[in-house]
């Protein structure tokens, strides 16, 4: 009895210290872990200032105030017609609502709508993808198989990016974020968890369902996203193809193109009638004047360590087999390929401002910098152990010595962020002669402090919590009372272009009439610039009638400050009012015969245009323009611009299509009026006119009368007392227009319909198209195979090669650690 005691006594001598270490490793581990994700998404959430997150206003805020309305009509609207797009009529001549912007952050915000405030909705799915950011790069690691502390170093590689305020609009960090790029930050931290999966696939043939279903969410979110998350899986399969992970590549990226195409065939069918912007590319479109700027946009000294860290990560990555680093190393040198060569834009498609490819480069270049920064510190370690020691071989990295280099890097972060935002201890800010500087210690740094929290807190404070809160809602409960009054009606309101707006919470405040008002006001200038064909005669129109206009349509021969042309503007697009702001705008209203003021509100001073329709008889039959060799977008923006400023020069109006017995004519650039060469610097639109062999012939056509027109979000319904009679409906033309009571609808300039009755009453409706019905029914396909994906995992046809990795690391008792290869 005694010596069986004894001996049990021996063997919990010989084990206790070595469970007892084997448990300080995994807690260790696991305290370190969730510092890193906790701090990480705290100090992402402290900048987002949650207590006004939780605020019940409506946020604004740069293009955020304006994306206010895309989710509400969403609501509103589409989704009690079961239909996720459609068509309205508030912003512009009307648009197509959420063919070409992304619908998912939006349905998230109304779903959250049904048990929240909807300002409160709103901010948390904005804030969402930011805060859950950290903890999807986590979850990449871990799932990619990488060690700890890898994972966690990009969490803190990946919090650095989205503190980076090099960069505010080309989204994923969170000042761009702030400037309404949330849907960006949302569909990247799906990329993050689809990327993570596939590369987990690609390795033991798991997660086909989760990575597809997270990648087609990530497309489903942002169609720039799109191209990176599609493109980064694709480089990873092509960088470890053989014939089984083929087959697991194309049955996983089958089928989240097949669950996205509800939303992506539509889109690529239709592009070709949005509006491009014609955003100059970079370098020179006056962001940057070099590639290497864009590479490196940082202080030179954060520039060079950054990447020094990368190149040290991706050599350590190849040294050790480590899969998703030498992904990230080759991914960040295509992308840096790929703004450059898409300088030009994309093939076919072509809308694309190629500096928005640059955040996925320095997202990527974060991470490896920080797996960069581990390697770095092991060599230092082995270095200094074979100089202590030449003829013994250095061990292997201790949890200690893996936990060590992880919070020096992060407390290195730390010094960084509170040095950016003035928040360090015991730190001041200093001034002399040379300037003011931000000293902490004996250390000085420039004190230009950082300006995201500051950013969020102006945007979540909401309109209501701006000290102009109430001349904005004068003015928007004027034109509501407008609007509600018999005697003047609902209809369109342009408003004065100014700068000076943001003081509502940004210069976009007035997009949201047709929010507050019920539809009934809409605003002619809207958020979702490239979705309507008629975007840029709303903004010529804008330049005429405002003393300092944006502009934001590159290569438009616009006629600022011309009141006389902007009320012709109006009327050619149906505007029933004029908002002017400044001094000198009221002055050349007051001026027109044809603006009859209605009301002031503040300095707002509210006109209404006389005699201005919808829906209009055609007094002159009109001319059908044969298509011209080139982009058919450009060429069409040609003959639209042409019309509208020169309407003088047209007899006839033209449009793109119409009955045989309509004469066709050719037209061509007029060269004594051609301003710069296409794609040069000072470029405009070329101005069209007939050929000398295609002139003209005036047709007069038989009077008729229109009555009773209603407008409705997705409709327009008029009787004419005569038929064969072309009519002019003024809202903007898209292929799902259909007619009933009439032949069919044509393209008419600027970007409007015509129709020819063959019924006294006459119906035009938005309708799905045969190409959006069979992109539901390839996504049902896509969901049947995503079911399949979920209940199978993926084998490979022979045992894959056992998993060699140098980096496992040793416990404090010599045995080697397994954390990392569990599933």
């Amino acid at each position: 009895m005694n010596t069986e005691m004894n001996n049990s006594d021996i063997q919990d001598e010989l084990t206790g210290p070595s469970v007892r270490a084997q448990e300080w490793t995994a807690t260790l581990k696991s305290m370190s872990t969730t510092a890193v994700l906790l701090g990480a998404t705290l100090m992402v959430l402290s900048v987002l200032h949650p207590d006004l997150i939780l605020r019940n206003n409506t946020p604004t805020g740069g293009d955020m105030g304006a994306h206010v309305w895309g989710p509400a009509y969403l609501r509103d609207v589409l989704l009690p017609h079961w239909r996720l797009t459609g068509w309205s009529m508030d912003w512009y001549a009307g648009l197509p609502v959420y063919r070409f912007y992304m619908v998912v952050p939006a349905l998230a915000i109304v779903a959250l709508d049904v048990v929240l405030p909807y300002g409160i909705a709103f901010k948390i799915i904005v804030a969402a993808g930011l805060v859950a950011f950290p903890v999807c790069v986590y979850i990449m690691g871990r799932v990619s198989k990488l060690l700890y502390p890898l994972p966690e170093l990009m969490v803190v590689g990946a919090t650095m990016f989205l503190f980076d305020e090099s960069f505010t609009i080309y989204g994923g960090n969170i000042a761009s974020t702030m400037a309404g790029e949330f849907s960006h930050s949302i569909a990247l931290a799906f990329a993050i968890l689809g990327l993570g999966f596939f590369a987990r696939g690609l390795d033991d043939g798991k997660h086909r369902g989760w990575a597809a279903l997270f990648i087609a969410l990530s497309a489903l979110s942002h169609g720039i996203v799109l191209l990176f998350v599609f493109g980064g899986a694709v480089l990873m399969l092509l960088m470890r193809l053989d014939r089984q992970r083929l087959k697991f590549g194309i049955t996983t990226l089958s089928c989240a193109v097949f669950l996205s195409a509800f939303w992506v065939i539509p889109f690529l069918g239709g592009h070709a009638f949005m509006t491009d912007m014609k955003y100059g590319s970079e370098p020179g479109g006056g962001s940057f004047k070099t590639m290497w700027d864009m590479y490196f946009p940082l202080a030179t000294n954060l520039d060079i360590m950054l990447m020094t860290l990368a190149m040290i990560g991706f050599v350590g990555s190849v040294y050790r087999r480590r899969f998703l680093g030498m992904w990230m190393g080759v991914y960040i040198v295509v992308l840096m390929i790929g703004v450059k060569v898409a300088q030009g834009g994309l093939p076919v498609i072509g809308l694309l401002w190629n500096p928005r490819i640059l955040p996925f480069m320095y997202l990527l270049r974060y991470m490896l910098a920080a797996i960069g920064a581990y390697e770095a510190a092991l060599f230092i370690r082995r270095t200094v152990a074979v100089q202590r020691n030449p003829l013994q071989m250095p061990s292997a990295p201790t949890t200690n010595t893996s936990t060590s280099v992880l919070w020096l890097v992060a407390t290195f972060c730390l010094v960084v962020l509170g040095v950016r935002y003035q928040s360090l201890p015991f730190a001041t800010l200093k001034s002399n002669a040379t300037g003011t500087s931000y000293g902490w210690g004996p250390v000085s740094f420039p004190a230009h402090r950082a300006f995201s929290d500051g950013w969020s807190r102006w945007n979540f404070e909401g309109y209501e919590g701006k000290t102009t809160f109430s001349e904005y809602n004068g003015v928007v409960q004027a034109m509501k009372k407008l609007g509600e009054d018999p005697a003047h009606g609902c209809g369109h309101a342009l408003w004065e272009n100014s700068g000076d707006l943001n003081k509502y919470g940004t210069t976009m405040a007035l997009m949201l009439l047709p929010y507050w008002t019920d539809g009934c006001i809409g605003s002619m200038e809207g958020l979702f610039f490239e979705a309507a064909g008629s975007t840029p005669y709303h903004f010529i129109s804008a330049a005429a009638l405002s003393k300092q206009s944006s502009n934001p349509v590159r290569e438009l021969r616009y006629d600022n400050n011309d009141a006389v042309k902007g009320v012709a503007y109006m009327r050619m697009m149906g505007i029933r009012y004029y908002m002017a702001y400044t001094q000198e705008a009221i002055t050349k209203a007051d001026e027109q015969q044809d603006l009859t003021k209605v009301g002031t509100s503040g300095p707002w001073h509210l006109y209404e245009i006389a005699d201005t329709t919808i829906v209009e008889p055609l007094a002159v039959q009109p001319v059908v323009v044969n298509e011209r060799p080139g982009d058919k977008r450009e060429r069409w923006l040609e003959i639209g611009s042409s019309y509208f400023q020169h309407m003088n020069e047209w007899s006839a109006l033209p449009v793109d299509h119409g009955p045989d017995d309509w004469q066709r004519v050719d037209v061509e650039a007029d060269a004594s009026r051609s301003v710069g060469e296409p794609g040069g610097p000072g470029r405009q639109v070329d101005i069209v006119k007939p050929t000398a062999g295609s002139t003209i012939k005036t047709v007069s056509l038989d009077p008729v009368v229109v009555s009773d027109v209603q407008v409705e979000q997705e409709s327009v319904s008029f009787a004419v007392d005569r038929v064969g009679v072309p009519v002019l409906v003024k809202v903007s033309y898209f292929p799902n227009w259909q007619v009933k009571g009439a032949s069919r609808v044509y393209r008419a300039a600027p970007n409007m319909m015509v129709v020819v009755p063959t019924e006294k009453n006459v119906t035009l409706s938005y309708e799905p198209s045969q190409l959006d019905r069979s992109s539901y029914a390839v996504t049902l396909v896509g969901i049947v195979m995503a079911v399949f994906l979920f209940r199978r995992r993926f084998r490979y046809g022979v045992a894959m090669p056992a998993r060699t990795d140098t980096e496992i690391e040793a416990d404090p008792n010599g045995e080697l650690s397994t954390d990392s290869l569990r599933d």
